[in-house]
């Protein structure tokens, strides 16, 4: 059986099409990128999406044709919280309102006071990540807009129905909303009722790894997909991607450093959170759960710093790399706070911006550099210890995530945390998770933990050992200071 999974990011959309075992048979990449419109507004045409999707599937099923591969079943899995107006017709009102947009922020100060009914209902308090909060503003401060739409729809929703003209959604992007019961998940009256919302403009509910319907004779037309070819929604890319980690048990902890970093644990039972410390979402295996943290800036707070301080050559990164490796852990006392989006968890401060503290004359740009990189280690040993109220330590964090390219994260991330760090040779840890759902659902395999297996057979292991342990304590101290300094109040 093979399986093409269609893996929706933030920068790009994958095709990969991949075998029983989980061998790559081919691959089709498109990149693309949202409009930073200003420091508050980012945006993205839904043409990206449909002309990636359309070439994707195009190119992998005449590379199929060629070779006589057969594609039996499709598996989405994408981005969650950026939100799309649909028309009566499926068609795009406006670009979409992506993830990182924080003109949701004035909105969400006023429904603070619903926090208590939101936590308990939903997992996270009330922010302006959740596509909740974004549907909200559409119809406050584009009430025409609103009127015209008949669904307000998140990615996925919309690439449903492009490839098998159904409209669904399932329970990890519900989770991801703010008006999803994670008890019964299904949506929610009174939650509806305090973002304004009528039930009718969200797409129906299903479980992650369900079939979402099949290739339409439209999409199989335009692509060459084999008409009735199912299509299966995996979930939401971080939940895939603790999959494709090995995230299946209780307590299991993974690390993903994408554009921002998120770090998921597993939860069997439905957490009774305490308040906004801590994400509770929907596991990508249904029925179960995971506790998550999120960074909302970590590759792109690295990528800034690289664009903004070294050379546009070939060795560019090359350099920066090295230039951190000769830095010593800790970077020499600076400490850099990597806001450059806001602050995720635990306290939601969308006012949060980026700082780099305690330079000196004999300061250099590869310790600056490293800086930033620990910053985003120390925000995610923040997260860790808040994740420790809720499940027990892990003997070890997978991580995974574009910034694993950068020599020193690993060590670093490893000495602070004081954690063994693990990594897969093969980094395509969403796309796996996604082929692991459909592996599942199919019955190719009987467990997650078999298919767990078949997916990371052929895969080099790394561990790094925790390291300058008295260094990054000193550099973690300094960092909770430096913050409680600049914002007491958050």
């Amino acid at each position: 059986m093979n399986v093409l999974v269609i893996d929706v990011g933030t920068s790009s959309m994958r095709g990969i099409l991949y075998d029983a075992h989980a061998t790559e048979l081919k691959k089709i990449q498109i990149s693309y990128s949202p409009f930073y419109i200003d420091q508050i507004r980012v945006e993205q045409n839904a043409s990206d999406w449909t002309s990636a999707l359309i070439q994707i599937c195009s190119g992998i099923a005449r590379a199929a044709k060629e070779e006589n591969l057969e594609i039996d079943v499709l598996s989405l899995t994408s981005q969650r919280s950026s939100v799309l107006p649909l028309s009566k017709d499926m068609e795009p009102l406006s670009p979409a309102i992506m993830w990182q947009d924080k003109r949701t922020v004035p909105l969400c100060r006023t429904l603070e006071s619903h926090n208590p009914a939101i936590i308990k209902k939903t997992g996270s308090r009330i922010n302006p990540v959740y596509s909740g909060s974004k549907m909200a503003w559409i119809r406050k401060n584009q009430p025409e807009l609103f009127d015209h739409a008949a669904k307000l729809a998140v990615i996925p929703d919309y690439l449903v129905w492009l490839m098998t003209g159904r409209l669904i959604t399932d329970h990890t992007y519900g989770s991801r909303s703010l008006l999803m019961n994670l008890k019964t998940r299904e949506w929610d009256e009174e939650l509806l009722r305090i973002f304004g919302l009528p039930r009718s403009m969200l797409c129906d509910l299903v479980s992650p790894g369900a079939v979402a319907g099949q290739v339409s004779g439209p999409f199989s037309r335009l692509t060459g997909l084999l008409e009735g070819t199912p299509l299966i929604s995996a979930g939401g890319d971080q939940q895939c991607s603790a999959l494709g980690l090995g995230v299946l048990h209780h307590g299991d902890a993974q690390v993903t450093a994408g554009t921002g970093a998120y770090i998921i644990s597993g939860c069997d039972e439905l957490p009774a959170v305490k308040g906004s410390e801590v994400i509770v979402g929907a596991s990508a295996i249904p029925g179960k759960y995971i506790l998550e943290s999120s960074i909302l800036a970590c590759c792109s707070a690295f990528n800034w710093f690289h664009n903004a301080f070294y050379p546009e050559d070939d060795r560019s990164f090359e350099l920066i790399n090295q230039e951190i490796l000769n830095s010593p852990p800790a970077a020499g006392g600076i400490i850099a706070l990597p806001y450059f989006q806001g602050q995720g968890t635990p306290d939601w401060n969308s006012m949060a911006t980026a700082s780099i503290l305690n330079l000196t004359l004999s300061s250099s740009r590869g310790d600056m550099a490293r800086a930033v990189l620990e910053g985003v280690c120390y925000e995610i040993k923040v997260n860790m210890e808040c994740m420790a109220q809720y499940l027990p330590a892990p003997s070890s964090i997978v991580l995974s995530g574009g910034l694993t390219k950068c020599p020193a994260l690993s060590p670093s991330l490893s000495g602070i945390l004081e954690t063994p760090v693990t990594l897969y040779s093969n980094p395509e840890s969403t796309a796996l998770g996604a082929w692991m759902s459909a592996a599942v659902t199919t019955g190719l395999y009987s467990s997650w933990e078999e298919a767990f297996r078949a997916a990371r057979a052929s895969d080099a292991v790394s561990q790094t050992l925790p390291e300058n342990r008295d260094n990054y304590k000193k550099g973690y101290s300094l960092y909770q200071e430096s913050y409680s300094r600049l914002y007491p109040y958050s």
